[in-house]
């Protein structure tokens, strides 16, 4: 590649970089949060959760436009909204707040995340080395994976997850300069495009109802008529979403990348490899500080052979794609997902952190042959001028699954360690109201409702208490690996349906 390339490239990376510090280190505040605002692991999950819906929704949009008005204008326009955003979240006073300014933040990571994706695709001189730029861009963002829980870890040491929003802004700022500086304007842009605003509102409203569902389950009984009804508009809306589709004059998935089968093979791999990611991002460092007694840059330490394999492996598989072509990557990909997730139900707790270990490093191997391999996949399919759609519908499907599986694992999670903490509770001889047990089922005991209830007990009680908990919390995030081995194996069966010679016929 020439220099002028490599300059484009770099300042690309940078931009993934602030966008993969974001999304790691808000997940290793999750503890901290819940001790700020009183709240359990439910109501915190949205923190993930919202800010990976809005992400989703808002990079086909933002794919589109780029593709209309220009990627690096895009770039910086979601920038501007992110730094925006961060500062909101900094200055959050409650977690409803906070919640609506990681809504805010999704919106301009959407904005930037395909727009980066295109203008790498679309600026590289030669058509062999896209994969390779691809994966350069990738390890931009998982090395920001790798950094952000160092850097969330060190600002709770400081004691303050706030100044964690900080280092947003300044990353923000920092790719806002490069983006100016080192990227050309384009010249050429798609006419005519349009923007299907009421399929994303339907497929927005339909997933947003599914998690709300499922957070308020367990806590509203899973048949009270409020609850059905949230699962019922929500399945309408997913059932209206392709009526809808055919109506509109440009939908969010084109006829002629529908009909075939192939590509809808390639969209379900950007699905079913980030079960198993999500949910060990949201539980691992939680098992560490809860069940092992780990600080929260000791979990971000310990975090590492997951984060630090999804940065190497981005390079590694980018560089693996023309060589071994996406069918091998994909099945290898998700079979070492698929073991990964499998261990952590199977190994016991003695092990301690070795119970989650080899699942870790399984998983992160698995998430560097899939995710960079099927978005690239996905992107090569089509003409340089769909690239920004393709890519925002790609990582589309990707988070916005990313969000159900974690919703639907902590549903899991926390009907299984409240069922396991009241046998616990019962076989030690402690008795206590099922609304102290649902404000402790968790794990979170520096909550000001936990220490209340925690101050009911005697020393000798609140010893077994302490240990009921941590059975608990382990047999809960067993049960979401159980639903996460699932979900990851039926990957499996899509990389071997995939034919690539069809696939790369989508648009020929």
């Amino acid at each position: 590649m020439d220099r002028k390339s490599i300059i484009k490239i770099i300042a690309l990376m940078v931009t993934a970089f602030g966008i993969g510090i974001d999304f790691t280190g808000a997940l290793m505040l999750v503890p901290a949060i819940e001790n700020s605002f009183d709240a359990d692991i439910t109501s915190t999950q949205w923190v993930l959760n919202i800010y990976a819906l809005f992400f989703a929704m808002t990079m086909v949009a933002g794919g589109r436009m780029g593709d209309m008005f220009g990627h690096r204008r895009m770039m910086i326009v979601g920038l501007s909204i992110f730094l925006f955003a961060s500062i909101l979240c900094y200055v959050s006073p409650g977690l409803d707040y906070l919640i609506g300014a990681r809504a805010l933040q999704g919106i301009g990571a959407g904005c930037v995340w395909p727009c980066t994706l295109a203008y790498g695709a679309t600026k590289v001189s030669r058509e062999e080395h896209r994969a390779l730029v691809m994966g350069l861009i990738l390890a931009g963002v998982t090395t920001g994976n790798v950094f952000g829980p160092m850097i969330s870890g060190a600002v709770v040491n400081f004691g303050d997850w706030r100044l964690f929003f900080l280092a947003n802004v300044i990353f923000s700022c920092i790719s806002m300069l490069t983006a100016v500086l080192l990227m050309e304007r384009e010249t050429k842009h798609k006419q005519g495009e349009h923007i299907d605003f009421a399929g994303m509102g339907i497929l927005s409203f339909a997933v947003l109802l599914l998690l709300y569902a499922l957070d308020v389950g367990a806590d509203w009984g899973w048949t009270s008529v409020p609850v059905m009804l949230l699962f019922l508009v929500s399945a309408t809306l997913f059932v209206l979403f392709p009526k809808v589709e055919k109506r509109v004059e440009e939908p969010l998935l084109l006829p002629q990348l529908v009909q075939n089968r192939q590509f809808l093979y390639t969209l379900g791999l950007n699905m079913f490899n980030v079960a198993a990611v999500f949910v060990g991002l949201l539980y691992f460092p939680q098992y560490m500080q809860k069940v092992l007694g780990w600080s929260t840059f000791q979990s971000a330490l310990g975090l590492a052979p997951l984060t630090v394999l999804l940065a190497v492996g981005s390079i590694v598989s980018g560089t693996l794609y023309n060589d071994f072509g996406p069918k091998r990557l994909l099945t290898w990909g998700y079979v070492c997902a698929t073991i990964g997730a499998a261990s952590i139900v199977v190994l016991p707790v003695a092990f301690g952190y070795f119970q989650i270990l080899p699942g870790m490093a399984m998983i992160g191997l698995g998430a560097t042959l899939t995710v960079g391999t099927s978005g690239t996949a996905a992107v090569c399919a089509v003409k340089p001028e769909r690239a920004g759609l393709v890519g925002g519908l790609s990582f589309m499907t990707h988070l916005v699954y990313g969000a159900i599986a974690v919703a639907c694992a902590t549903a899991i999670m926390y009907a299984t360690s409240l069922a396991s903490l009241r046998t616990s509770l019962s076989d030690a001889g402690v008795n206590m109201s099922d609304a102290d047990q649902k404000i402790i089922n968790g794990g979170t005991l520096t909550t000001k409702s936990a220490q209340a209830v925690m101050q009911k007990l005697d020393p000798g009680e609140a010893e077994k208490v302490n240990t009921a908990i941590a059975t608990a919390f382990d047999a809960g995030m067993n049960m979401a690996f159980v639903f996460a081995t699932i979900s990851v194996s039926a990957g499996i069966v899509l990389a071997r349906l995939l034919d690539e010679k069809k696939l790369h016929k989508v648009e020929g």
